[in-house]
């Protein structure tokens, strides 16, 4: 099966997604495939979200390895963890030194899994990085999943993407999809 009928038929299935997803699966699959194609390379994810996020980036880092899901690990790991301060500069050359550790570490082959708005200083970081993982605040980019922050139920609109995209690792992992 193709990702997009499987996301078709999950989010169908999943009232809390249905009611405000399903006109969003076209801009969500290609994004979602894209990444999931890169991590079943092997090519690890630097989750980053901006300030008012920190919470979902403990919650991604707490749950996309849990093993409850049954599945081998995956490379995605918290920027915070590396550089805990990242957040608190705008200034260039030190994000050109963050920059330059990430790609001594991982060799160059890494990509972020960006939540957040665009004027958070670590976007700058983000945005030089192709083929990432973007889910961006009032801002229509190309390449990159919009989100509006004011949504009454944003928080939980995050959770359930996050997982959709966590069952999508995981039928990718065991052949049930083709990425």
């Amino acid at each position: 099966m193709d990702i997009l009928t499987w996301t078709k038929e999950t989010v169908k299935k999943d009232k809390s997604l249905n009611s405000w997803f399903s006109e969003r699966i076209y801009e969500w699959t290609p994004l979602c495939d894209e990444a999931i194609s890169h991590l079943m390379q092997g090519t690890p994810f630097l989750v980053v979200t901006d300030r008012q996020r920190d919470w979902f980036n403990y919650y991604i880092i707490n749950n996309i390895n849990s093993i409850k899901n049954n599945r081998p690990f995956v490379p995605v790991y918290s920027l915070m963890n590396f550089i805990p301060y990242s957040h608190k500069t705008n200034k260039t050359e030190y994000l050109d030194m963050i920059e330059d550790m990430l790609d001594i570490t991982f060799k160059e082959n890494y990509k972020y899994w960006y939540i957040g708005k665009e004027d958070s200083n670590i976007y700058k970081l983000v945005s030089r990085k192709e083929k990432s993982f973007i889910w961006l605040f009032d801002k229509e980019r190309a390449d990159t999943f919009f989100l509006k922050s004011y949504t009454e139920n944003l928080d939980h609109q995050l959770m359930n993407l996050f997982k959709l995209f966590n069952q999508t690792i995981t039928v990718s992992m065991f052949g049930e999809i083709e990425i």
